[in-house]
């Protein structure tokens, strides 16, 4: 082989076509070696093949220009760190599919949840209160229910029912709001003995309710609030306040998020 060579045996080293590979040239990703001035034909060297192959599978790997230009400048594990870094990007955009692929085949063979009617009591809680983003919840959430479960246990309270949070109708059309996480305790728990910092004791009011079981993941409860919503609104019977949610099947209980199991409370009015 010659320490040059023409684009056509370039081609048949890297499977890239001329075509490509002058479109390679044309984004400064893969320049040739060396171009006839007077014939346009352009060569390669030997040594551009690994850079070749590399260029080939960034693009397919759809880096941006600048990040590929920035990999391919770099040496040793610079390049490496680069290279791992956008991998690292692919994996989470394939989950984000794999989810959202999921969560279409769930709602095109969805039944809807069956709506009931009914009073819930008056609870006596611990609870935890904050200013949440849509975007925190998942990582408040989960710092926060084990934090209720650890102050109960430590003031000698078992829970009296499932965890659940209070959601102001504010927070689902902005960027979040207050949101409050509650455990029912025993109705005897004193109203200063929550013994853990953040933690207070809430007294849920009893009412009436419009509620359904939402099941699946989490990100899918727009579907349940979609079907209990449309319910209430029809009958006219929405008294507003904060919606309730009971997770009734957690995280904590099975891994399997079609397993999960929420139960979503709408306050209406007694009539």
């Amino acid at each position: 082989m010659s320490e040059t060579m023409l684009v056509g045996e370039f081609s048949r080293l890297t499977h890239l076509t001329t075509k490509a590979l002058h479109h390679y040239h044309q984004l400064g990703l893969l320049e040739p070696a060396w171009t006839d001035p007077v014939s346009g034909y352009r060569y390669y060297t030997p040594d551009q093949v690994e850079r070749a192959h590399l260029v080939r599978r960034l693009r397919a790997a759809r880096m941006p220009l600048a990040q590929i230009r920035a990999a391919l400048a770099a040496v040793g594990a610079e390049r490496e760190e680069r290279l791992l870094d956008h991998l690292d990007v692919l994996r989470a955009e394939l989950l984000e599919t794999a989810a959202a692929v999921t969560s279409l085949r769930a709602l095109l063979g969805r039944v809807e949840p069956t709506v009931h009617h009914g009073e819930l009591p008056a609870q006596r809680c611990l609870a935890v209160a904050a200013e949440v983003t849509p975007a925190d919840l998942g990582e408040w959430c989960a710092v926060v229910y084990p934090q209720l479960v650890a102050a109960a246990r430590t003031g000698g309270l078992p829970p009296e029912g499932p965890c659940g949070a209070l959601y102001e109708p504010s927070w689902f059309s902005g960027d979040g709001g207050k949101v409050t996480a509650f455990l029912p305790v025993a109705a005897s728990t004193s109203r200063d003995g929550a013994g853990a910092a953040g933690v207070a004791v809430l007294d849920l009011p009893g009412g009436s309710y419009a509620t359904a079981v939402h099941e699946g993941p989490c990100s899918e409860l727009d579907l349940t609030y979609g079907r209990l919503g449309r319910h209430v609104l029809a009958a006219g019977t929405d008294r507003g306040g904060p919606v309730r949610e009971h997770y009734l099947v957690t995280t904590a209980d099975t891994r399997d998020p079609r397993a999960l199991r929420t139960e979503v409370c709408w306050p209406v009015s007694a009539a």
